[in-house]
């Protein structure tokens, strides 16, 4: 069953991207509108707040006008001016007050104010400007400003300041507005993608757990397709692709045969070669001795050197068609539990006079936690005699005969190395050929690396060869441990 991370699909791919896309389109949106409603809002206070003042300023003028020529006596009229002004509701008004041209409060909201001279910033602009003026002392406070005077004639300044809170709480009403309906519009839209992808993906899927599922050889002529859309041409295109692999497997299947039957006539050529060779040879010495012994006219000494040559050739004969025997009945292999280096001891004093002979030094790292292995005794001895003789063979002065053995991955990893003449590169190839030989004219019959071959093989393992012409040969056995 094919199992895939929800994120890594692509309804969840999809929605990931379309929820960021959303969230920041959203963001964008909530940005712009609630900046734009907030400057609107702070317009508006504007506008009211300074309607508000230029329309008190007249009558705080005429008041201001009326007691400097004695028309009115002061009685408070300017601070019931800025006592009502303070009571107004539609603006969160914080002060309210009226400066004489130098700067000094004549009125204020809070008494204690009364009589303080302003030298700030704010004030001096205040002072110097003869139009009503707006000003920001702080992001939360709206100054406006307006003189008191007819013509060039200045009495003082009115000046109110008008809270901007509401505002942040506006920005912050419509920010929880956004995000609520950011949350809901991603909820739709995750609903939505997810009907809409399962109507579009429930065929990839079902296509997906057929291919997961399809066996290997199957006929696609049993499928039918009906969609003529996108997945209904993937379904056919899929169809297609087992058809040709089907077809392909067939063409692979067929041309192993004929490789097979193509290999298995080489081989047969080759040992029919190599048997009228090895058999004809003494062959023609018998015949030849028969004829001498037809005409009547060899001497006692003559007829024992052709009796002796007559007995070679024999079993010379003899000895070629038993190797044939040996490798072509594939005898069933008697496995018992052995101790490898039993083996090698005792394949090594099957050759104990050679290696003497040749002053030939034997090297064994053989390692020590090596289990017993289930192997044909007679069979694996008859593998390193045939190694061990021809590197001692390859070692015409002398040398070193390398052993070594380890346990890799469940296999016995066998290593033997020599120091003699090599096999020239052009020749590996043919090594573990039937009837190859480098040792010359009536020097070997060319199929001890061949039953070696063999025998390996039928113990389930692999046998490798290199060599470097002048420094000697390699020969590596690999084959695993049975164990009952």
């Amino acid at each position: 069953m094919i199992r895939i991370n929800p994120f890594r699909t692509l309804q969840g791919k999809f929605t990931l991207f379309l929820s960021i896309l959303i969230i920041a389109t959203m963001s964008a949106l909530a940005f712009w509108n609630i900046s734009r409603e907030k400057r609107l809002l702070q317009d508006a206070i504007a506008r009211e707040g300074k309607a508000l003042v230029e329309s008190l300023a007249i009558s705080c003028t005429n008041t201001m006008l009326y007691e400097e020529i004695g028309l009115v006596e002061e009685g408070g009229l300017l601070d019931n001016y800025i006592s009502d002004l303070m009571q107004r509701r539609d603006l969160n008004i914080i002060y309210t007050m009226i400066l004489d041209p130098k700067g000094k409060v004549i009125v204020h909201n809070a008494m204690v104010e009364v009589g303080n001279l302003y030298q700030d910033e704010i004030t001096q602009r205040v002072l110097d400007s003869w139009n009503t003026l707006l000003q920001y002392p702080s992001d939360n406070v709206l100054d406006i400003s307006t003189p008191l005077a007819i013509s060039t004639k200045r009495w003082g300044t009115l000046r109110i300041g008008v809270s901007l809170e509401s505002l942040k709480k506006e920005a912050s009403s419509m920010a929880l507005k956004y995000l609520l309906y950011t949350g809901c519009f991603i909820l739709i839209a995750t609903g939505v993608i997810a009907f809409l992808f399962g109507f579009i993906t429930r065929p990839l899927k079902s296509l997906a757990i057929e291919m997961d599922e399809t066996e290997p050889g199957v006929d696609p002529s049993s499928f039918s397709v009906t969609g003529q859309d996108e997945i209904g041409i993937l379904r056919r295109s899929y169809y297609r692709l087992l058809k040709r692999i089907k077809d392909d497997e067939k063409e692979r299947e067929r041309t192993q045969r004929n490789l097979f039957l193509t290999e298995k006539m080489v081989a047969i050529g080759k040992l029919t070669s190599g048997v009228a060779h090895e058999i004809n040879n003494p062959l023609g010495g018998l015949l030849n001795c028969i004829y001498h012994f037809k005409r009547g006219d060899l001497p006692s000494e003559r007829q024992k050197e052709y009796f002796q040559l007559m007995e070679d050739g024999i079993k010379r004969i003899q000895k070629t068609v038993t190797n044939l025997l040996e490798y072509a009945h594939t005898p069933n292999l008697e496995r018992f539990p052995t101790d490898f280096n039993f083996i090698i001891e005792k394949s090594l004093s099957l050759l104990d006079y050679q290696i003497r002979k040749k002053q030939i030094e034997v090297v064994k790292e053989i390692s020590d936690k090596l289990p017993s292995i289930e192997v044909d005794r007679n069979q694996m001895s008859q593998v390193f005699v045939n190694i061990f003789l021809n590197s001692i063979q390859a070692m015409e002065g002398g040398g070193a005969l390398k052993i070594g053995a380890v346990i890799s991955e469940g296999r016995l990893v066998v290593k033997i190395s020599d120091t003699g003449k090599g096999i020239p590169e052009d020749t590996l190839t043919k090594v573990f050929d039937p009837f190859f030989t480098t040792k010359g004219e009536n020097k070997g019959t060319g199929l001890g690396l061949w039953i070696t071959q063999g025998i390996v093989e039928r113990h389930g393992g692999t046998i490798q060869l290199s060599s470097q012409e002048g420094k000697g040969t390699t020969v590596e056995i690999q084959f695993p441990i049975y164990s009952k």
